[in-house]
């Protein structure tokens, strides 16, 4: 019963003395390896993290909005009578709510005005 509850009947000085005295597990002491994987995996996941949320929420990017050509399209509907004047009032309503959508940290710049690599939103 001893044996089960993790307990010995022994004493130190005089085994004729007998005591409860608890056994300790034996800790055995981490590896330097061990510690030296774990550190870089947290260094690693921490700089991932870090550069994930830094590009995702502040670094400043650049978008294009095609202006100039949406409008173009909207004119050459309503002279050509497929729009009516509310539905030119909608679409003009629909590029500033695109336009007051995008991001605080994208630079907004003319379509026409980009060569490439640049995201251009068409409204």
């Amino acid at each position: 019963m001893d044996a089960e509850m993790g307990t010995d009947l022994v004493h130190k000085d005089d085994p004729k003395k007998r005591t409860l005295e608890k056994k300790r597990p034996v800790v055995k002491p981490a590896g330097l390896l061990g510690l030296v994987a774990l550190c870089l995996a947290v260094s690693i996941v921490t700089s991932i993290t870090t550069l994930f949320c830094y590009d995702h929420w502040y670094a400043q990017k650049v978008v294009a909005v095609d202006i100039k050509g949406y409008i173009e399209a909207q004119r050459e509907n309503y002279l050509a009578g497929k729009m009516s004047d509310d539905d030119l009032r909608k679409s003009f309503d629909r590029l500033e709510a695109v336009v007051t959508a995008i991001p605080k940290n994208r630079v907004v710049i003319m379509g026409d005005a980009v060569v490439r690599n640049a995201e251009t939103i068409k409204p």
